[in-house]
């Protein structure tokens, strides 16, 4: 008899970096180790996945229905819910429904010893340079990287173009001021310059991840900054990137076109407002452009950064943030040998088999992490962070380095902040609490 994917309930929102979604329970729930994962004609043991990617949920599970179908094996998924990643695999793991696959972002410190080791797996050696870093240990690698994923003004390009009297260059925003000019010449055209969501990801994250990586150009003293922050050695509000990137959160409030409401929108307002034209820029990510192309599909978008100066050669006027999210990675403390090798074969033919390869690139909007890739994205946001990565324009994701409270924490005080329940001394003083209680 077939196996099927199960779909146990509708994926629900989370995102980005972090971002978020579906597992199974074939490690303790319905389809237990030795029950019917062992039904005669079975390729492979069944598995559970939890992914965190809400954007992508209806087009992973049409992908892993036919993979299901093709390989005779049965893949279980179950929603995230509003719960983080890491609060939902305690639950799991406490209740003895561990998932076989599992997406993690800056939970992986936490999750490490619960991992498989994947050093062996023949998609490492195309993993591009850099990208196992942080899911290296010692000898093993414990992750395998989803994709690249870009966050910072993501723009409209016809938008743009009307409000510039041609085609717009991206080139042009270099500093600050060259970004409100920008807002004002969209805002002349009779559409709203900017649309900020709220939340606390996105703030908590992406926003915030700005502050941090660009304190400086070298490694070593961006994360000698953030220990600072620890041992409450650094003075936020003298710090001059902080007050220059709180100058550029001031004009984003300013320009937001939720400004009078600004922590009602949801994810769904961002996504109709930029593809419909109705603004001409969103502070998000590349993740969002298949809700976009389903909202528009004819519309064009491209990617700005975010200026923390009025410098254009300051580190990071002119790059935007590109890092992996999140990576796929195994359980070996709950699942069977059997499920464990059934996960590794699923994971090697998405990033190796054509139609693997296919589902990737086409429908989950991925951008290739690897460079056996035959598939290239097509799309102008794809092409977009291509671009910016081949010109070396890149800013590193530290939102990875954050604890596993870092984003929600940081996301609620910038909530307050955006709906100016807080000053800036505010912004200031409830980050610096937040990091010296960090242990």
């Amino acid at each position: 008899m077939k196996k099927r994917v199960r779909l146990l309930t509708a994926l629900t929102l989370l995102c980005g970096t972090i971002l978020t979604a579906c597992s199974g329970n074939s490690n303790g729930g319905e389809a237990a180790p030795g029950g019917d994962n062992g039904s005669a004609g079975s390729k492979g043991a069944g598995f559970s996945i939890l992914i965190g990617k809400p954007e992508i949920a209806e087009q992973f599970e049409q992908v892993v229905g036919e993979y299901s179908k093709e390989k005779n094996v049965d893949i279980n998924i179950i929603p995230l819910g509003s719960q983080t990643a890491y609060e939902k695999l305690s639950t799991l793991y406490a209740s003895n429904n561990a998932p076989t696959v599992m997406m993690l972002g800056q939970e992986f410190p936490e999750m490490k010893s619960k991992l498989a080791d994947l050093s062996d797996q023949p998609w490492v050696s195309h993993a591009q340079k850099g990208t196992l870093d942080f899911v290296t240990d010692g000898s093993k690698v414990l992750g395998m990287p989803a994709t690249v994923e870009a966050f910072g003004f993501v723009y409209n390009k016809a938008v743009l173009d009307k409000a510039v009297g041609g085609t717009f260059d991206p080139s042009t925003v270099k500093t600050r001021d060259d970004l409100k000019a920008l807002f004002d010449k969209v805002k002349a055209s009779g559409v709203e310059a900017l649309h900020v969501s709220p939340m606390d990801w996105s703030l908590g994250a992406h926003l915030t991840n700005i502050m941090f990586t660009t304190q400086s150009s070298k490694p070593e003293e961006r994360r000698a900054f953030m220990d600072s922050l620890k041992s409450g050695q650094t003075d936020l509000s003298a710090n001059a990137i902080f007050n220059g990137w709180v100058d550029t959160v001031d004009l984003m409030k300013e320009y937001n076109s939720a400004k009078s409401a600004p922590l009602a929108p949801t994810y769904d307002d961002g996504t109709l407002a930029l593809a419909n034209g109705e603004v001409g820029l969103w502070f998000m990510g590349n993740w969002a452009y298949p809700q976009l192309k389903e909202a528009n599909p004819d519309a064009e978008y491209g990617f700005l950064p975010v200026p923390v100066s009025n410098n254009p050669e300051d580190y990071g006027n002119a790059q935007i943030s590109v890092g992996v999210p999140q990576y796929w990675a195994i359980d070996a403390s709950a699942s069977t040998p059997e499920q464990q090798q059934s996960a590794k074969e699923f994971l090697n033919w998405l990033v190796s088999d054509p139609k693997g390869q296919d589902a990737y690139v086409n429908k989950f909007n991925y951008v290739p992490v690897y460079d056996n890739f035959e598939v290239k994205p097509q799309d102008m946001i794809s092409q977009s962070v291509m671009k910016f990565m081949d010109n070396g324009q890149t800013l590193e994701w530290m939102n990875n380095l954050y604890p596993a409270d870092g984003w929600p924490k940081m996301g609620a005080t910038m909530q307050k902040y955006l709906s100016n329940t807080i000053d800036r001394a505010g912004l200031a003083k409830e980050f610096t609490d937040y990091w010296t209680s960090v242990k």
